[in-house]
């Protein structure tokens, strides 16, 4: 969850400048507190202190630091309040050893009291100090500094993503890693970076290599060795090259990376739909063959699922069972049979939920583990049989976007091979299906382009503007009209209520709102009761084969007081004419585009979030208590 950055060099650079920027762009991962630390003519020299990086360093001027070698972090506090004294980095007894971390030392209490009685003296709350008094507690017996690393790492259970310098130490920083991401970027002789994510050293090189589970990593000047952290053996790694530009983890011109993630969706989904057939047919052949498949995430991937398993079902005939991730292992520990199929889904690759979920049903019953996640490398492919890495390219908003839609994308084009290979539909209405969502890119981009415009146009009108029945109102208008309504209801039925469960998450991550994402239906045993006059009810409502019925739910609420705002397709009246306020999503309304309606209609409800989030003067890239990538429990 927390952010790493760290930078060695031989170049005359401004080392705390460099460092500052690389956390910076780190800090969708936390932003509880930070802290830099540089080593210079052999000492540590450290600014650290809770709150957000631009205020700490207009306080403490982090880019003033010495050296050619600097360490950074951001924080999400887990261990420890989130304050200066918890701030990362932390050091051994005599401040010669600096750490930052990444992950949980599952068993720090236990070597906590171990070092306490050997004298060591701690000053925080949290499990990453306990890093450098072990390092110390080595180098007293006579280790190097390397070796110290080692052994120290040998003592400590749990996850961690570490980097770690010496004030003794002017040539190296020693970067470590189990089921925390790290990334090494490097220019060749001259400096090497160490990060959490690669938009963290993008703008200096393209070079990276991807330290895996149980690697240890020596970094000098523009070059880099690799150990086995359990052997102390070398490894020999090749570099790979990143290939997107700098220009797609920089805001572009918006205002928060929210906005322009959600923007970027057309373009993230039509480069998705350029999966290999080779990796769809793969999924596809071993969903054919399986005779018990579940699907695994959490938070937006999960919803994701739930709309991608219900496609897939769909061309499949067979029943697909959802399980949130961190819940996997105890509901099937006495009943996972032996070779079954696993989806898993996660945006970074590194949801340790996710991860501990397959590798256990990997390692107890020989699961077969199809993974799609949208970054190459990551942990959850090391654990998988068959991966698919979806083409949204680098997603900075903590809430995401367009990593959902490319995920459902990547879902419904596994279950459109699968019509393929099994021969359940007419060749002509598969032609349909793939033809309804090649087109899915351009319903969005045409969604989002004249819904901007419309907001620029009725601006000058909101105060004006009424809660009543008004046929077409933009979302940054219906974000203003709703900001001072703090419950709300998102409703559909079949396919549509992952689209209400991920709409919902939405405006609960970035709005604050309390958010119930349920089925119309099920809504009816006990939600209902607490409509009262003007409660919102969002239904999502394109024109499949559950329409009728959600016709009865919408007089339902309405008949209760309920406020009515519908998302339709453009061609429809029934449901358009029980609302108060229509959003309308340019689609046709036939059964082919229908099934795809979780990808086409969720850009309305994640601007409605962002709006909402504005007009609450919340900053939507950075949701309260919330960070971007959960690698810890």
């Amino acid at each position: 969850m927390c952010g790493i950055f760290g930078i060695i060099t031989n170049q005359d650079i401004e080392i705390g400048k460099l460092a500052l920027e690389g956390i910076k762009r780190l800090e969708y991962r936390g932003y509880d507190s930070c802290g830099i630390v540089s080593q210079h003519e052999g000492k540590l020299h450290v600014k650290k202190d809770a709150g957000k990086i631009n205020a700490i360093n207009k306080k403490l001027g982090l880019d003033d630091l010495p050296g050619k070698i600097a360490l950074a972090h951001t924080r999400w506090a887990t261990h420890g309040a989130p304050t200066k004294i918890n701030s990362h980095p932390h050091f051994d007894c005599s401040e010669k050893i600096a750490v930052v971390h990444n992950g949980i030392i599952e068993n720090f209490l236990e070597l906590k009291e171990r070092l306490i009685s050997k004298g060591h003296v701690f000053k925080s709350d949290t499990d990453t100090e306990v890093i450098p008094h072990l390092i110390e507690e080595y180098e007293k017996r006579g280790l190097n500094f390397q070796e110290a690393v080692f052994e120290a790492l040998r003592q400590c259970e749990g996850g961690y993503g570490a980097a770690i310098c010496h004030a003794d130490c002017p040539d190296k920083i020693i970067v470590v890693r189990k089921e925390s991401p790290l990334v090494i970027g490097i220019e060749d002789g001259k400096t090497t970076y160490c990060a959490s994510d690669i938009p963290a050293f993008l703008p200096h090189t393209r070079k990276h290599y991807v330290l895996g589970d149980d690697e240890l990593a020596v970094l000098r000047p523009g070059e880099v060795d690799f150990y086995d952290i359990k052997t102390k053996t070398l490894i020999e790694k090749s570099p790979k090259t990143i290939d997107w530009s700098v220009d797609a983890a920089e805001k572009g011109g918006y205002d928060h990376f929210m906005l322009k993630e959600i923007f970027e969706q057309p373009q993230a989904l039509k480069r998705t739909l350029s999966i290999p057939l080779e990796s769809l047919r793969s999924f596809a052949e071993s969903l054919i063959t399986a005779k018990t498949i579940y699907i695994t995430a959490a938070g937006t991937s999960f919803y994701a699922s739930l709309a991608g398993k219900f496609i897939i079902s769909k061309f499949l005939g067979i029943h697909i069972q959802e399980i949130e991730c961190s819940e996997f292992q105890t509901q099937l520990s006495d009943c996972l049979e032996k070779n079954s199929v696993i989806i898993a889904l996660s945006q970074s690759g590194e949801t340790i939920d996710t991860i501990e979920a397959i590798r256990w049903a990997k390692e107890s019953a020989d699961a077969t583990i199809l993974s799609i996640t949208n970054v190459v490398g990551s942990s959850i492919t090391r654990y998988s049989d068959h991966t698919i890495i979806t083409r949204a390219g680098p997603e900075i908003g903590v809430a995401a976007t367009k990593t959902y839609t490319a995920q459902v994308l990547t879902l419904a084009m596994i279950g459109l091979e699968i019509a393929r290979i099994k021969n359940l539909e007419s060749s002509e209405d598969i032609k349909s299906y793939k033809k309804a969502l090649n087109e899915v890119p351009n319903i969005i981009e045409k969604f989002l382009n004249h819904n901007i415009e419309h907001i620029k146009k009725i601006m000058k009108g909101l105060e004006k503007i009424k809660f009543k029945k008004i046929k077409k109102l933009g979302n940054k208008d219906l974000g203003k009209k709703l900001n001072n309504k703090h419950n709300f209801f998102f409703l559909a039925r079949g396919i549509s209520i992952a689209t209400a469960k991920e709409g919902g998450l939405k405006m609960k991550e970035v709005a604050c709102r309390f958010i119930e994402g349920y089925s119309a239906a099920h809504a009816k045993h006990g939600p209902i009761s607490l409509v009262r006059g003007g409660f919102p009810i969002i239904f999502i409502a394109p024109p499949d084969d559950t329409y009728t019925r959600l016709i009865g739910n919408v007089a339902e609420f309405k008949a209760r007081g309920g406020k009515i705002i519908s998302l339709v397709v453009e061609s429809d009246e029934t449901i358009s004419e029980m609302s108060d306020i229509t959003i309308r999503i340019p689609q046709p309304a036939d059964r082919f585009h229908n099934l795809f309606s979780p990808i086409t209609f969720i850009p309305a409800l994640q601007l409605l979030a962002y709006y909402a989030a504005l007009d609450a003067h919340l900053d939507p890239d950075q949701p309260r208590n919330l960070a971007k990538t959960v690698t810890v429990h």
